[in-house]
């Protein structure tokens, strides 16, 4: 996968930087591997462990995405080996880097040493790796870190380590036994438990002296190391205890001198007891610190706590909120989902700790329906299908999460419905259709769902069926002479009829019979040989249903019963039926032939048919046949002939052939007035004819033929004539003055001043209607009887007006008649 190689060139190239950096880093004495044993795979054979060991960080460590970044790891748990391995007191160290992965934060890890106090053994950097996803750009000391690696190399590395350690016990006791007492009455302070031999312990001479008699001897002087009464000297600085001892000089046996408790370089480690000891939370400040119980063991084992549960100061882990392991509250009804949380931190073990319980935070997600993962749920006893959904929603890491399992959508209810479009079945033993139905419903988006397929319907009555006889052919066995019925079921369904079964035959049978003539008429036509004169029957073969007559066979010769023909003139006789060729002008006489069916009599086998008699035709004339389009008529005649003395006319009205043809003679030509197509010319009414010419046939009748049109009439003057009158007033005004000025105003709004002096004077203005006096100045004081007048005038005009028969109306000029005051 893409993935897998990008993430491998980012780790070979982590690999590589660490390479690097440890060429540079300060070169440490390691342990030599003489002493160790290898276990695992074989020689040559690399075998990369999943899930190996686990560490975290010793300290906070910032990633970075450009250089690896050297790290200091400290072991979590016991490493997953095939066979238990002691990592106390080891560390290890290491280089880290961070890479972006299709959008994704991986932070990639590699182990090059395991470290225990000044001694370390190198690893190789590509065979201890880890990577995994972060969300920042740190590693906390929280941060569990499983690493996958060589198991081999790593038991031998940690086999070395504990290898140091073992050479190393040697040498201190040798630097102890150097220290010891001149007079071995010293204890070894680093021997790590008292010392029983040099409690016994007596010189040689002092034994010698022992040995000789008692005389005047010195006292036997004996110094005894003892931690009776000592109590040891716990130094929780330091994280050691120290054992005291009392030394007591013996004279005889007797104690003469006994030194104050002091430290005899016995020396036990402190040693901390998390287990037994809760971690001490600050939920303020988001910390959590472990604590532990102090206790030591000493040289038999025996153990002695020291100290009640007391915090770490040099451990502490940060609190966070996490939701990982709170399950979140989901509110069905509501379609809400509220995230729970709680404060939790990774201890010292790498196990999560939780601080609070889960709580609801405020974190919310609406919650979505999802119907294309589930079917619609079906109730068939209540004929009610519903659609159904899920309930999901999207987390804060956009995940889909989903929280119900398939729910009915009340509202979304369908009715299951009976739908008509299966086959019936046929129940023939009872005589029944069976009708089928699906059960289906119809979807918002007009799909329809089959919710059964076709079986008996549950509401509809099976149709009773009938064995109809009609349609169906007889079954006929010619060999045996009978013939038996066949019928098929039918059932009638919404107004029409359906057919349930094919013909199959039924129980009633019918016997043949041979039908030559019925009421004395041959049901088939004999067959005829004229030129051998002979003739035989044909027959039909029948079977009586229901007393009627079938056929079921047609017609076949009676070979075996032939018949004779013969000839005879009876019944052809007519002389209206003779041959007759007019053109020749012979009529000649009929026959026909017969054969004698026995009990019936004469059958006729031909009809009438000239023979050999001739008769002579005569010929009278009577009338004439008219050929109107050419103007020609030609005479007919009748023709008869005589047989046995008696005329009997053959023809009427007949026209021999060479008849000739007798020309119309011409009389006149007669025109009709054609009011139809009549029209106007101004006022007049002009009518157009039509011509017949007139002719007289041969025989006197007349005949009239059209020849187009004739001579066009004059039907006179058709126009409406009538004046009218119009006033116009005001149109004229006559201005007299006498001893006064006049100024008048016409329609136009042009001013007249007419003066008038004693004698008088006059003006007629004419054309602009509207005239009216202005002013009138006066009078002239000199004349007498001064006056002054305005006579109006209005005009009387004529005009002729003329309707004409098409409608259109004309008139003529308007002509001034007279002027009325």
């Amino acid at each position: 996968m893409r993935y897998t190689r990008i993430v491998s060139c980012g780790l070979m190239a982590l690999v590589l930087a660490s390479s690097t950096a440890l060429t540079q880093a300060q070169t440490v004495p390691v342990v030599s591997p003489s002493s160790v044993q290898t276990s695992g795979a074989a020689a040559g054979e690399v075998l990369i462990k999943e899930n190996l060991f686990t560490v975290s960080p010793a300290l906070e460590t910032e990633l970075s995405a450009d250089s690896a970044v050297p790290v200091q790891l400290q072991f979590n748990a016991q490493p997953n080996t095939t066979e238990a391995v002691d990592i106390s007191g080891i560390t290890a160290e290491g280089f880290t880097r961070k890479v972006s992965v299709n959008g994704e934060e991986i932070a990639q890890v590699v182990v090059t040493r395991l470290k225990k106090d000044a001694d370390f053994v190198d690893l190789e950097a590509d065979k201890f790796t880890s990577q995994f996803g972060v969300e920042s750009n740190r590693l906390l000391p929280t941060t569990a870190i499983s690493v996958n690696g060589d198991e081999a190399e790593f038991v031998q590395a940690v086999a070395r380590l504990s290898a140091s350690e073992e050479e190393a016990a040697p040498e201190e006791e040798l630097e102890d036994k150097e220290n010891t007492v001149e007079d071995d009455s010293s204890v070894d302070e680093a021997g790590g438990s008292e010392n029983p031999i040099a409690e016994g312990y007596q010189t040689p001479e002092r034994l010698a002296q022992e040995e000789e008699p008692e005389e005047e001897r010195d006292p036997n002087m004996t110094i005894n190391v003892s931690t009776d009464g000592c109590e040891p000297q716990i130094d929780l600085g330091s994280g050691i205890v120290r054992q005291t001892a009392k030394t007591e000089t013996l004279e005889d046996g007797i104690v003469t001198e006994t030194d104050a408790c002091s430290p005899n370089g016995i020396v036990w480690n402190i040693q901390r007891n998390y287990e037994a000891c809760e971690d001490l939370v600050d939920e303020a400040a988001l910390l959590a610190r472990p604590q532990y119980t102090s206790f030591y063991n000493d040289d038999r084992g025996a153990r002695f706590d020291l100290a009640a549960c007391q915090p770490d100061q040099s451990i502490s882990f940060a609190i966070s909120e996490s939701s990982d392991d709170c399950k979140p509250d989901v509110d069905i009804e509501g379609e809400r989902v509220t995230l729970l949380s709680r404060l939790t931190y990774r201890d010292r073990t790498g196990k999560d700790v939780a601080v609070s319980e889960c709580a609801p935070s405020e974190t919310v997600f609406e919650m979505e329906r999802e119907y294309g993962s589930c079917s619609d749920v079906v109730d068939l006893e209540a004929g009610i299908a519903n659609a159904q959904y899920t309930l999901s929603y999207t987390d804060e890491k956009a995940s889909r999460l989903k929280v119900s399992e398939c729910l009915p959508d009340e509202d979304k209810a369908y009715t299951i419905e009976e739908k008509q479009n299966c086959t019936f079945d046929f129940d023939l033993e009872n005589g029944e259709a069976i009708v089928n139905t699906s059960l289906v419903y119809t979807k918002d988006a007009k799909v329809e769902v089959s919710v059964r397929e076709c079986a008996p319907s549950e509401t509809i009555a099976p149709i009773k069926m009938t064995a109809e006889p009609n349609g169906c052919s007889m079954q006929h066995d010619f060999g045996t002479g009978v013939s038996t019925e066949m019928a098929m079921w039918t059932y009638e369904y919404e107004g029409q009829l359906f057919q349930a079964s094919p013909c199959i035959t039924t129980d009633t049978t019918y016997t043949h019979s041979r039908v030559f003539d019925k009421n004395g008429i041959d049901v088939c036509t004999p067959i005829v040989d004229l030129a051998s004169g002979k003739a035989v029957r044909q027959y039909r073969t029948e079977i009586i249903v229901n007393g009627t007559s079938e056929v079921i066979a047609g017609c076949q010769p009676d070979e075996a019963n032939m018949l004779g023909i013969f000839s005879t003139v009876n019944g052809c006789d007519d002389p209206a039926s003779f041959d007759h060729d007019l053109a020749a002008g012979l009529s000649y006489g009929l026959e026909r032939y017969y054969y004698d069916v026995p009990g019936r009599g004469r059958t006729y086998v031909t009809a009438c048919q000239r023979n050999d008699q001739k008769f002579t035709h005569s010929v009278t004339t009577n009338g004439w046949k008219y050929n109107d389009a050419n103007l020609r008529a030609q005479q007919l005649v009748d023709v008869s002939i005589n047989v046995n003395g008696k005329a009997y006319k053959i023809a009427t009205s007949y026209l021999q052939p060479g008849t000739s043809e007798i020309a119309y003679t011409f009389v006149r030509n007669q025109d009709s007035p054609d009011y139809s197509r009549k029209y106007y010319n101004g006022c007049t009414e002009m009518v157009p004819t039509k011509r017949t010419k007139i002719y007289t046939r041969p025989d006197g009748s007349s005949y009239s033929k059209a020849s187009g049109d004739g001579t066009t009439l004059n039907n006179g003057d058709k126009c409406q004539r009538s004046t009218e009158t119009r006033k116009l007033n005001g149109h004229r005004v006559n201005i007299s003055a006498k001893g006064y000025t006049l100024v008048v105003r016409d329609g136009s709004g042009n001013y007249t001043t007419v003066s008038g002096n004693c004698g008088g004077s006059s003006k007629t203005l004419t054309g602009n209607p509207g005239y009216s006096l202005v002013r009138a100045n006066g009078p002239v004081s000199t004349c007498r009887y001064p006056e002054y007048k305005l006579t109006y005038y209005n005009r009387i005009d004529e005009r002729s007006k003329v309707v004409y028969p098409t409608g259109k109306v004309t008139y003529s000029s308007w002509k001034t008649v007279r002027w009325e005051t």
